[in-house]
């Protein structure tokens, strides 16, 4: 290395002078230092604190050291065991209980609403019923579907070999086995017409037919009409009643005939009907209200077609509505009506069936197929009565149990804590809306009654064949029938609903066993960071909805309406499937840019963002959980209190056993305060109190923690 000659020439010796007073002055400044540390530490208060920290360390380092000792116990960490095992058998002992209450809750429902026959019945009907319904798109076409295919279907009288029934008892029978029962019921709704209003002036010589109107004028080209000697005037031909149509008694006149062919032309008097509409997000602009499913209206004009009529009469009076224009630009709505018996699947039932048309002004048809099952007959057999008994007893215990908790929290003073926990409101949901489902149960039953009694009177009338041109029973069924079925499926959804309420019992039950609780520990731990990233995400996620529904909403069903784009978002987001073809169809280059960035961003970051979130927080619950005890080892701990039950000491008296004897414990001095104890109970309390001491105390953050307070406790006291 190169040293320039005139630095080489300096004198050595002033280096090590100057280096000499530097060290100096370095020492008198660090001992200026801890005379002033001494001086501070030195103070009364000062010293009474460093004594204490002295004894909480040295106290401390005696557990690091009690930790490793198997001989050597920890009377506050066996006390604090004794609390962890009595909230785990608690826990534990009810979890059998609320699975057994889930089972027995759950076989009581399928056993009620029968959901597999229920399938099976109905969706026969729903392709015998609604086929071609979907490729309705004009008048003519509602014409063509009801004479082509809903009328043959529902009132075949002949066999599969085209063969005439008979027996009027065989006619109108569904797929062979279900059987029509009253009269299928056609009701449409109109609006009114008339000339369109604007502020402009643009569409006033127009004729505009305004769906927040209800017309209820009676209509028709040319009706049908007999004058006072009984002559037809009508320019389409009417049979005349003969003495074959019927094998009643009654004897039907001309005039009463020609009535009832006029009839769907005049309204039906009443608050009218809620019709339910194919879309929900599409009612305001297929209906007359923007706020509901359906439209209320003042009357609907009403075709009643009962089975026992021969066809030709049927199809006679449909081509009568036809050629007098019964559907034309003023029909809002067209309702088929008719209640289905099967008895021959399980319970007897009747398959309630409803069809609307809803006639968009924007010259489209929209058709919504409905059916409900309603069962005539509670229970199928014994084994349903006997599990609505043992749940019924279950949930009465559950009921008697909560009652004594709140006494006793009540001679407590702790009524009004315990009142605000999560456990209490989730326990007395269960019980109440346990409670709820039953007396659903029973009321149903108790309105089939009404229906029952409707249906033997369209039997009677039907046996005696009466004429349908003067039966009006129908109806009777039909309202029964519709309160029954409106009640039921809000107590299907009770009954869903109760379900998932116990599921989250089964959350509470599981927090019991320590490998169980870490998935509830993390569900519990990650809900605040995952509200936070939903904060970000949301706003993400609406974006590329209501952008997805301005680009492809004029083409694509799914993104026509802003309800439906984000559910179609949201099944992108999660299966990573969309039409990629039907997208780019426009605009290909914007489709890209929209679906890429939001595969790449929404799909592939904000969704793994999501994942990491839990997964980061169930490793550090299971971190903290370390070697915990399995399901098989609480299994076996329960099986062991079982056996040794008469030996077995119980909670409360291990806890005042513990809570006489000194802070730091030997084997030998527990065996002797509990002599009688058995050997699996001895082992379980020591073996885990030395392992939930080494979790505590044993950690290396404890040990360096320890050791460096310690060091600096010797310093200080030096």
């Amino acid at each position: 290395m190169y040293i320039p000659r005139r630095l080489s020439r300096i004198d050595t010796h002033e280096y090590e002078e100057a280096e000499q007073e530097a060290e100096q002055a370095n020492q008198e400044e660090q001992q200026n230092e801890l005379l002033e540390s001494t001086q501070f530490l030195r103070t009364d208060s000062n010293r009474r604190r460093i004594e204490s920290a002295c004894k909480d360390y040295a106290f401390k380092a005696m557990k690091l050291i009690v930790s490793d000792n198997e001989h050597c116990l920890d009377r506050d960490i066996m006390i604090h065991l004794v609390g962890i095992q009595e909230k785990r058998n608690r826990g534990f002992v009810t979890l059998p209980f609320s699975l057994v209450f889930f089972m027995v809750f759950a076989l009581t429902a399928f056993l009620h609403e029968d959901v597999s026959t229920v399938f099976v019945v109905e969706s026969g009907l729903r392709k015998a019923l609604g086929q071609g319904a979907g490729d309705i798109k004009t008048i003519q076409d509602t014409w063509e579907w009801l004479n082509g295919t809903i009328f043959p279907t529902v009132f075949r009288q002949t066999d599969f070999q085209g063969r005439p029934l008979e027996d009027k008892m065989e006619w109108s029978r569904i797929l062979s086995y279900n059987s029509l029962m009253g009269a299928l019921f056609m009701e449409q709704e109109r609006s009114t017409k008339q000339l369109c209003e604007d502020e402009s002036g643009i569409a006033a010589d127009m004729y505009c037919y305004d769906t927040e109107t209800s017309d209820t004028s009676a209509f028709g080209r040319s009706l049908a009409r007999v004058d006072e000697s009984g002559v037809l005037h009508s320019s389409f031909p009417i049979t005349p009643p003969q003495a074959g149509d019927y094998d009643s008694p009654i004897n039907l006149t001309l005039s009463q005939r020609v009535q009832w062919y006029n009839s769907p032309f005049q309204v039906v008097g009443g608050s009218g009907r809620r019709l339910r509409i194919t879309r929900p997000t599409y009612a305001g602009r297929l209906s007359g209200t923007s706020n509901t499913a359906g439209i209320a209206t003042e009357g609907a004009f009403r075709a009643v077609f009962s089975p026992n009529m021969r066809y030709e009469l049927i199809q006679e009076r449909l081509d009568y509505m036809l050629a007098n224009g019964w559907l034309d630009k003023q029909t809002k709505h067209l309702s088929l009506r008719a209640l289905l018996l099967n008895n021959e699947v399980g319970r007897p039932r009747l398959q309630s069936y409803k069809l609307t048309l809803s006639f968009s002004r924007a010259g489209d048809v929209w058709a919504k197929l409905t059916m409900d099952t309603i069962f005539l007959e509670s229970y199928y057999d014994g084994i349903a009565q006997a599990a609505d008994i043992v749940f019924a007893v279950m949930l009465f215990g559950s009921t008697c149990f909560e009652i004594f908790s709140i006494v006793g929290h009540c001679r407590n003073g702790e009524f009004r804590g315990q009142a605000l926990t999560g456990w209490f409101v989730l326990q007395w949901m269960i019980v109440i809306l346990g409670w709820a489902v039953l007396l659903g149960y029973q009321y149903i039953s108790s309105q089939i009654h009404p229906v029952k009694t409707d249906m033997l009177g369209i039997s009677k009338l039907r046996l005696e064949d009466f004429p349908a041109e003067l039966n009006e029973l129908g109806e009777d069924l039909h309202s029964s029938a519709s309160i029954v079925a409106f009640f039921a499926a809000w107590h299907r959804l009770l009954v869903a609903v109760y379900h998932l309420i116990l599921m989250i019992r089964f959350f509470v039950a599981f927090r019991a066993q320590p490998r169980l609780g870490v998935v509830v520990n993390t569900l519990e731990m990650c809900l605040i960071d995952v509200l936070h990233f939903m904060i970000i995400l949301l706003p993400c996620f609406l974006a590329y909805a209501i952008s997805g529904s301005f680009i492809f909403g004029r083409r694509v069903e799914d993104f026509s309406d802003f309800q439906a784009a984000l559910g179609i978002c949201f099944k992108i987001v999660t299966e990573s499937e969309y039409d990629w073809p039907y997208l780019s169809e426009e605009h290909f280059w914007t489709t890209v840019i929209w679906v890429w960035t939001f595969m790449l961003f929404m799909s592939m970051v904000m969704l793994n963002l999501l994942l990491a979130i839990v997964l980061d927080i169930y490793s550090e619950q299971r971190r903290l959980a370390g070697k915990s005890e399995g399901i098989c080892q609480t299994i076996s701990q329960m099986a062991s209190i079982v056996r040794y039950w008469k030996r077995w000491v119980p909670i409360p008296q291990l806890l005042d056993g513990l809570s006489k004897m000194p802070r730091m414990i030997t084997r030998e001095d527990f065996l002797r305060a509990f002599p009688g104890m058995p050997d699996k109970q001895v082992e379980l309390l020591i073996s885990g109190s030395q392992q939930l001491a080494s979790n505590i105390h044993a950690g290396p953050e404890h040990q360096q923690h320890t050791m460096r307070m310690g060091m600096a406790l010797k310093g200080g006291n030096e």
